[in-house]
């Protein structure tokens, strides 16, 4: 069997079983659904780079994201026990791994099982003050805008005089550095080589609790300990793990609203007023915005953003993405376009430009010199610009987007960026599988979300992304 029919193998085992028949039958059918789980792991790790892409496939793509991005209960149990077999696999080939594993009192995969087990069920009681707290990232931009900047608000509510650092991608500092006692430490994730070296990460990880020594760490559904399944601090009382799962029955919610709801309860916090996603930009992103409201004059922007976060089943066919574009220009408004980054994205926006036959200017914060730089504006310097194109970083962008009274987006960073600015918002989400991820992954603010779902099997046909054209508002 290949590694991706071994991924297709388990999730065929858990077909439609709810928690309690995957919790009934996982013990007696374990030894199989390890054997699949260890032909992938075994994959993944190869020194041969064929055999390990297919593996790192396989993984990812065919196991890990379909049993949590369904949000089901079942799934994630079923997640937890086999990535916990592959974890110890792993370890067992590298003497770093196996050694922290031993530093945290697991020497063996029912330690690591049961420790695990025992974090789920969360029935430690916070401790009644803290100094210094660590949120773990959730390593794409978007889900932390989305998960962690609320996570910061309810422990600030809790922990008034703490110090709240988050581990994670350090172009966070210009999106939420700006908070009081807020601090990021930037802390990459391993992208490429082996599962090995995916799984060093936790040791970077580790190190960097052990400086940090912090009291708490919350860790809300993170890549960085592979959501929970590897230890980050010795007491287990120390640590709050929220898995992003949908209640068995009901609708499904969105999850900015459930994390929420359960950190209200951790925290042991009173009912009130729900807490949005918000940013607060740090000193630079702040002075950019500011030199960036003033370039552009009174005449309305709406930022577009089409990247698809490298996954293109996110975007719609070049026909809708044209049509949206013209539809905005002859409402009245005037185009901020993001550039994008990488060859695919830049090439994309020459082609869109050039297809529509505007003059567009650049703009550009990354030092490329691809255009003009946001720090040498003059005040009123792009009133008379109809269409802008900006390259450069994402606290840059997120200026630009706090200065425009409209966004248009794909499921990716672009409409969470706006949501938790405040800005109004229109999402053509396609590309999804579940039907609870729209839903899910909507943004959420205190502005207007509109989001207008297409199909993914029918995002070619003209009836469904004219929907998306239909949705886009006229300048206010």
């Amino acid at each position: 069997m290949t590694p991706a029919e071994h991924a297709a193998a388990v999730l065929t085992w858990l077909d439609r079983r709810s928690l309690r028949e995957v919790e009934a039958h996982l013990i007696a059918d374990a030894p199989t659904l390890c054997t699949h789980a260890a032909a992938i792991a075994d994959a993944a790790d190869s020194m041969d780079a064929a055999v390990r892409d297919g593996g790192l496939s396989a993984l990812f793509g065919g196991l890990i994201e379909p049993l949590n991005d369904g949000f089901t209960p079942a799934g994630r149990a079923l997640y937890a026990r086999l990535f916990a077999h592959i974890a110890w696999r792993v370890a067992g080939q590298v003497a770093a791994l196996r050694e922290r594993l031993a530093a945290f009192g697991i020497v063996d995969e029912a330690g690591l099982v049961a420790r695990h087990a025992a974090v789920r069920r969360g029935t430690g009681v916070v401790p009644a003050s803290a100094r210094r707290i660590a949120v773990l990232s959730r390593v794409t931009i978007g889900a932390d805008v989305l998960l962690t900047t609320v996570a910061l608000q309810r422990l600030r509510q809790r922990y008034p005089a703490a110090e709240l650092v988050v581990l994670g991608d350090g172009k966070l500092a210009g999106l939420v550095g700006g908070a009081p006692g807020v601090r990021v430490r930037a802390l990459s994730y391993p992208r490429r080589g082996p599962l090995r070296d995916r799984l060093g990460g936790w040791l970077t990880l580790t190190d960097a609790l052990a400086e940090e020594a912090p009291d708490l760490v919350l860790a809300p559904d993170s890549r960085l300990d592979q959501l929970g399944v590897l230890p980050v601090i010795a007491d287990p009382a120390r640590y709050l793990l929220w898995e992003n799962t949908q209640p068995e029955a009901g609708p499904p919610r969105s999850l900015a609203d459930l994390l929420d709801d359960w950190l209200v309860t951790r925290l042991d916090l009173p009912a009130g007023a729900r807490v949005l996603p918000r940013l607060c930009f740090d000193a630079a992103t702040s002075a950019a915005r500011t030199r960036l409201a003033a370039a552009l004059g009174p005449r309305p922007f709406v930022a577009v953003k089409l990247d698809h976060g490298g996954n293109p089943a996110k975007a719609l066919p070049r026909p809708a993405e044209l049509a949206v574009l013209r539809r905005l220009r002859d409402a009245g408004w005037r185009v901020l376009l993001d550039r994008g980054f990488g060859p695919e994205e830049l090439a994309n926006s020459d082609a869109l430009l050039t297809a529509l036959g505007w003059r567009v200017c650049d703009l550009d914060d990354s030092g490329a010199e691809l255009g003009r730089t946001i720090d040498g504006l003059a005040a009123n310097e792009l009133a008379g610009e109809d269409v802008l194109r900006f390259h450069g970083s994402i606290a840059g962008w997120a200026a630009a987007v706090a200065c425009c009274r409209l966004a248009f987006s794909y499921d990716s960073v672009g409409h969470h960026l706006a949501a938790a600015l405040g800005v109004p918002v229109v999402v053509a989400f396609t590309g999804f599988s579940d039907a609870a991820f729209p839903v899910a992954w909507q943004p959420r603010g205190a502005a207007a979300v509109t989001v207008v779902e297409v199909p993914t099997a029918e995002k070619a046909d003209a009836q469904q992304w004219r929907r998306v054209v239909a949705a886009v508002p006229l300048p206010g």
